[in-house]
């Protein structure tokens, strides 16, 4: 459960006075309690700022992988770009790769823009953790993904906010219990009716295309995830 993590980072960026800036959000800054609780560590670079929504910093600080790319261009910091680690954490939750995936024996590519151009062709299966045996709810997944790209919007201003991101994740969350309630729910004789995900490729290519139409037709972003962002 990543809910008391997400509410850490919330907290440190709206309730503190002055907020707080992380500034080296990573998977390896998550420690995990002995009931798999998420609690955010490691405050040693994290910077307090006055009420101003943009600082200027010249001291590069966290971890390549998960550095917000404007800071490069301008120097700017601020909560967005805690959000835009946040971002590749989450696509490291869903795809189980780190934020670098070799693509060659000589190059490699960002995970998100591997994810991007994943989910351009409509593809969820392949970004999803193959350990997940497709035990999950292609809707939720969408939904998950999409948020993680907008996160890490290239333009600070284009992300959410972390109460948006825990506001959305909660709606994952209940698209997830819903599909283990009716799976829960089945009888071992039945096999008609699964979740999304759970069925034949057929079936999950299906439902990804009627997604997609969704999508094309102003579809909710409840029912399906909106386009992929970089």
């Amino acid at each position: 459960d990543n809910y008391y993590f997400m509410a850490g980072l919330e907290y440190l960026h709206i309730a503190c006075k002055p907020a707080l800036i992380h500034r080296d959000v990573k998977s390896r800054n998550i420690l995990l309690t002995t009931d798999l609780g998420a609690k955010i560590a490691d405050f040693g670079l994290t910077k307090a700022f006055s009420d101003s929504k943009t600082h200027i910093t010249t001291e590069p600080a966290g971890t390549i992988g998960y550095l917000d790319p404007e800071y490069f261009r301008s120097y700017h910091i601020s909560e967005k770009s805690d959000m835009y680690s946040f971002g590749v954490v989450l696509l490291e939750l869903i795809t189980g790769h780190a934020p670098v995936i070799p693509i060659s024996d000589s190059m490699s590519i960002h995970i998100g823009e591997w994810v991007h151009e994943s989910l351009d062709h409509g593809n969820i299966e392949s970004i999803v953790d193959a350990k997940m045996g497709g035990d999950y709810d292609i809707n939720s997944v969408w939904k998950a993904a999409d948020l993680a790209l907008h996160c890490k919007q290239e333009v600070s201003r284009e992300r959410p906010t972390m109460a948006e991101v825990v506001a959305q994740l909660k709606e994952c969350l209940e698209l997830e219990n819903r599909c283990s309630e009716r799976r829960g729910s089945l009888s071992s004789n039945d096999d008609n009716l699964t979740c999304p995900g759970e069925g034949s490729a057929l079936e999950v290519e299906e439902e990804e295309e009627e997604i997609q139409q969704q999508q094309q037709h102003g579809g909710g972003i409840q029912a399906a995830a909106g386009p992929a962002m970089r």
